[in-house]
């Protein structure tokens, strides 16, 4: 008779311990369904910023086509050498989109003045400086 009961404990145990590692591996599918869900999410969150992010920098590129599509007249204007100034303060202040940077800009000057170089300049000397202006003058 002792033998049957051992038996039927045995039994118990092994069905308990059955259900308790299917409860086991159901909350470990479970927790494995839910990051998969969160790192979906994060995927869609990160893809729908970039998405905006595209768009607003395609707008922005757009309207600021638009605006150099505008026609820009190039002008020449006389100016008078001031004590301590030089060709590259003055590029700063005259320079614009035209030119890729202030040496050509300065080159210009260079060229259009017949002056040997940039550091030939003085006091009082008038020179001419190359401007750029959407104003029809």
């Amino acid at each position: 008779m002792f033998g049957f009961s051992d038996q039927g404990e045995n039994i118990m145990a092994n069905t308990d311990s059955k259900r308790t590692n299917r409860i086991i591996e159901r909350a470990r599918l479970r927790r494995k369904r839910e990051q998969r869900k969160a790192v979906l999410r994060f995927i869609s969150a990160l893809l729908i910023v970039m998405a905006v992010g595209t768009f607003t920098l395609s707008i922005r590129s757009f309207a600021s086509d638009r605006h150099s599509d505008r026609p820009s007249y190039k002008y020449y204007t006389s100016y008078t050498i001031q004590d301590g100034e030089n060709l590259s303060m003055l590029a700063k202040r005259y320079i614009s989109d035209e030119y890729s940077s202030v040496d050509k800009y300065i080159s210009e000057v260079v060229s259009i003045n017949h002056i040997a170089s940039a550091s030939d300049i003085f006091a009082g000397q008038v020179i001419i400086l190359p401007y750029y202006s959407e104003d029809i003058k």
